[in-house]
């Protein structure tokens, strides 16, 4: 018996709520008129590498310099995101690296022949 009161109650609500309008509503966009001229935004400069060194003892090891640009991260303060954000970066690098030479090809004369 309960399971059929279950099912009647799940039956109706799908019905009531298909036939019935629901409670949406959209936001209003605040977009300029057309034909306004837009400025450009700030430039931002994201967390990005500024160089690498290798060990000379171990050339499986990196060190990464790492340059905060606009981000606001300072050392020191923000190190743990410092820290997360650039292993996003090292991982990206890394999974370059994997890629076959094969696959990687740039034409960057115009005079050369399409591949």
């Amino acid at each position: 018996m309960l399971k059929r009161i279950c099912v009647l109650f799940l039956l109706n609500s799908f019905i009531l709520s298909s036939v019935l309008p629901g409670s949406a509503y959209a936001q209003a966009l605040t977009l300029p008129a057309p034909g306004t001229m837009l400025g450009t935004s700030e430039a931002y400069t994201p967390l990005i590498f500024k160089g690498l060194q290798i060990q000379p003892q171990n050339p499986m090891l990196f060190d990464f310099i790492v340059d905060t640009g606009d981000t606001g991260l300072t050392a020191g303060k923000d190190d743990a995101a410092i820290r997360t954000e650039s292993q996003k970066l090292i991982k990206y690098f890394l999974a370059s690296l994997t890629l076959p030479e094969k696959d990687q090809w740039v034409n960057l004369s115009p005079s050369d022949r399409v591949r």
